[in-house]
Parts: structure tokens; C-alpha cells; sequence
């Protein structure tokens, strides 16, 4: 699998119309304090954030490798209506350091969110996840659906193919030869990780994420602006690689009993199609398209971003 398609499939894995009361009792609660936290969750120190004020929404964190704070930037206008709940994955910003190499996976994100719902004393809660966090939000409200009550699957998918890699790269050519062009240089014994992080990070920002924005002038400040103070993590992102070439989902949808909000933007690199399937295949989920953004619907449509799921949640 390419660098590209990490970055679009992995960086890119009851009715959901609003009702009077989404939220369980546990998640009305607005006494959680707010600030920087530590736990200690499966044997990690996790670091977590808690910011807000109203109903309770946690966010499933990407696992190819960012630190809250990117996610956070995409967030953040949430903050004032709930009270929205962070976490670094192992490895990342300023939770404890891996111990093997599938502490960087998809499960182990999925186990610390989980322990940090316990942590906090929450039977069940609301998720929501942004690119590779919704497709693991997928297998998270499909394992377990006892604990997730509403779901938002923001820029993702339930199935991506060697066929779905091959259309992109026949769409992309010029990109697809800069991602092989990149994969070789990371090749190069004599690279840190921490360079190779940097490289990374540079690439992504620079010439990937761009070509996922609606209005690609504005890309590049918008990118800076929510990701500049990000952490990134080369080892998290090869380990997805390796792991994760492709992601198949599609018999998990029928097990998800959670209110189901699904968004997609018309100008993303993964097509609108991998929404709407995503969509279909859970029962009686929401599918709304932002025509006006790319892979970053919070950032490039901010405030129809933030209405819509107020108006989904029942917050206005």
C-alpha cells in the first residue's frame, strides 16, 4: 500500500433522525472538569483532555499517528454546546511510549477509548471520529454497540479495495508517482524515524492534504493552522501500512444500533460513493454531503459543520 492511500484509506478506516433525548443520562452530564489528564488505562499512561461545557462527545483518535491537538483544531467550535473528551494514542504526544509494535494499531485505540469511558464513569457515550478514527469508530460501535449511543463517521468508509487503491491511483498519477518517489526516500537506512517523521509530516501537509480541499488556494493555511502544532509519528503510520493495506467492514454495519450521523465531502479524495455505502449499510443512518469541502468538512465549511451536528444532537 502507498503512502497516498494511507493518508485517504487508513488516514483515510435505532434511527439517526434527531429525538428528544439523544444523549444517555450518563453523557447529559456537565460536571466533567475540564483541563489536561493523565490515566492509567491497560498499563499505559494515556494523556486526555477534557473541554466544553453540555452533553458529552468523545473522539476516537486517528491511529496512523496524531496527537490530540490536530484533532482539537478540527473540533473545537464544539466546545460550546458540548463537552468534548481527547485522547492521545500510545506513543503519541504526551501518552507513555509503545511497548510492541501493535500498541500503534487500530484495536489498541479502540481498548484505551473504552477504558477511558470507564475511567470517567460512563456506561455509554457518543463517538465521533474523523477519517481512519471513523472507520475505526465502525469496528468500535460494531464490537460494542452496548456503549455507543450516537455515532459521527466524518470522512469515512466501510470498505476500502486493491480495486478502490487502483481507481485512485489511475485519478492521481502525478501524486501517486511523488508518494512512490517518497516511500523510496524513507528507505534510506541512514533517516531517524524522527526524520522520517518530519518528511512525512511535510509531505502530507504539503502536497497530499491539499488535493483533498475543496478550495485548494486556501488549503495550505487552513492546514497549518489545524495541524501546525500536531504531533505526527512516521512509526504509527508505516505500522498502519503494513498492517491496514486494505479495510473491509461492510458485514459489521449491520450490528451497529447507534443513532448514525454519516458526512462526506464532494471534493474528497475517497469518493462521496465509500460515504453513502458506509451510510446504507447501517441501519437507518443520516447521510449528508458538504458540496463545499473536501476531506475537511469541519475546517472548510466550519459553521455548517457545527450546525449540523448541534441540530443532529439535539444541542441547539
Amino acid at each position: 500500500m502507498t503512502s497516498l492511500s494511507i493518508v485517504v484509506a487508513v488516514v483515510v478506516f435505532v434511527g439517526c433522525a434527531p429525538a428528544d433525548s439523544p444523549f444517555p443520562e450518563e453523557a447529559k452530564l456537565e460536571g466533567l472538569e475540564n483541563g489536561s489528564f493523565t490515566a492509567e488505562l491497560n498499563g499505559f499512561s494515556i494523556h486526555y483532555e477534557i473541554h466544553g461545557q453540555g452533553p458529552v462527545m468523545m473522539t476516537l483518535p486517528n491511529s496512523w499517528g496524531l496527537s490530540l491537538i490536530g484533532l482539537r483544531s478540527l473540533y473545537g467550535p464544539l466546545e460550546e454546546k458540548l463537552t468534548m473528551v481527547y485522547f492521545d494514542p500510545r506513543g503519541i504526544g504526551a501518552s507513555s511510549p509503545i511497548v510492541e509494535e501493535s500498541d500503534m494499531g487500530m484495536e489498541a485505540v479502540r481498548a484505551d477509548f473504552q477504558a477511558l469511558r470507564e475511567h470517567l464513569g460512563l456506561d455509554h457515550v457518543s463517538a465521533i471520529g474523523w477519517s481512519n478514527g471513523a472507520m475505526n469508530l465502525v469496528l468500535l460501535a460494531a464490537e460494542r454497540p452496548e456503549t455507543i449511543d450516537t455515532a459521527i463517521f466524518l470522512h469515512g468508509a466501510a470498505s476500502y479495495t486493491t480495486e478502490d487503491m487502483a481507481a485512485m491511483a489511475a485519478d492521481y498519477p502525478e501524486l501517486m508517482k511523488a508518494s512512490m518517489a517518497f516511500n523510496q526516500e524513507m528507505q534510506n537506512p541512514e533517516l531517524t524515524d524522527d526524520e522520517r517523521t518530519e518528511k512525512m509530516r511535510a509531505m502530507w501537509l504539503e502536497q497530499w492534504f491539499p488535493l483533498s480541499f475543496a478550495d485548494r488556494e486556501a488549503a495550505n493555511a487552513t492546514l497549518d493552522r489545524v495541524f501546525g502544532g500536531a504531533e505526527f509519528s512516521w512509526a504509527h503510520a508505516n505500522y498502519s501500512q503494513r498492517t491496514h493495506p486494505t479495510f473491509e467492514a461492510r458485514d459489521q454495519l449491520p450490528l451497529i444500533t447507534a443513532r448514525c450521523l454519516v458526512i462526506s465531502g464532494a471534493h474528497d479524495m475517497m469518493p462521496v460513493s465509500k460515504g453513502e455505502e458506509l451510510a446504507v449499510g447501517i441501519p437507518d443512518a443520516q447521510f449528508v454531503l458538504f458540496e463545499s469541502s473536501g476531506h475537511f468538512a469541519p475546517a472548510e465549511e466550519p459553521e455548517a459543520f457545527e450546525d449540523l451536528v448541534f441540530s443532529f444532537l439535539g444541542v441547539n
